[in-house]
């Protein structure tokens, strides 16, 4: 029986990730997921698809790929493969400090790839079911998770969340569906829990995360956010502080 190794790729030169996954391909336990070169992007979807092997390269664009790891590790399950690769040998102290899997030097050999792989096939093999996982990446796929407000529980799809607005009356987040219903959040939920549900949710200024899956433009002189309709008549604002992590989350021409 072949193990599945579901795999995302963060390095900010597409080249590097062309090679990196033409080479995989040679691996049909190998999924690759997702692959990333924005880091912003990429801490989402490690986090949305928990994968079994990360390779993150250590000298991103806008940040240290040894940092971004420190950052979501509250978030992300203890058995994922990291493997830290780079052109630089000065990291591999700080990624094995890290706790990583394993370090790959650009240009790494083929040999050097299969070890890893095996590694880790061998690893996963050895490991108990982490139910819990399991279930993450289900619904993952699926785009379908919990979110707990005051009142319920609600199972939803990330493309009926149209907006959360916080309250400073209440002091707390609400959220706005496709249907236009609202439902508050509980005092508890802060703004890195809605941002880490999926991708799809940016937060456009300080009071506002949106689906940008319904962001249709934004004015360059005023910030305003036109959506698509039925919702264009909706009056948002982005601020400059967050209109540069828009536009990282955009693919921009």
């Amino acid at each position: 029986m072949t193990t599945n190794i579901t795999t995302i790729i963060v390095d900010d030169e597409p080249n590097s990730i062309r090679n990196l996954v033409d080479d995989l391909a040679a691996y049909p336990e190998i999924t690759i997921l997702d692959t990333q070169t924005s880091s912003q992007k990429a801490k989402k979807s490690i986090i949305q698809y928990q994968p079994d092997l990360l390779f993150l390269d250590i000298e991103l664009s806008t940040t240290n790929g040894i940092e971004l790891l420190q950052e979501i590790r509250p978030y992300i399950y203890h058995n994922m493969h990291v493997v830290f690769y780079t052109a630089f040998d000065k990291y591999m102290i700080d990624a094995l400090r890290a706790s990583a899997f394993d370090y790959l030097l650009k240009p790494y050999q083929t040999e050097e790839l299969h070890q890893i792989i095996e590694r880790v096939k061998l690893e996963k093999n050895n490991d108990p079911v982490n139910f819990e996982q399991a279930m993450h990446q289900l619904l993952s796929k699926d785009c379908k998770f919990a979110v707990q407000t005051v009142n319920n529980l609600l199972l939803l799809r990330d493309s009926e969340i149209l907006y959360f607005q916080y309250s400073n009356e209440n002091r707390c987040w609400n959220m706005t569906l496709t249907n236009m219903k609202q439902h508050r959040l509980r005092l508890s939920t802060k703004a890195r829990d809605i941002l880490n549900l999926h991708s799809s949710f940016i937060r456009i200024n300080t009071d506002c995360i949106l689906n940008i899956d319904y962001l249709s433009s934004i004015e360059n002189s005023t910030l305003r956010c036109s959506l698509y309709a039925p919702f264009n008549e909706l009056e948002l604002t982005a601020s400059r502080r967050h209109y540069s992590k828009i536009k990282e989350a955009l693919k921009l021409l």
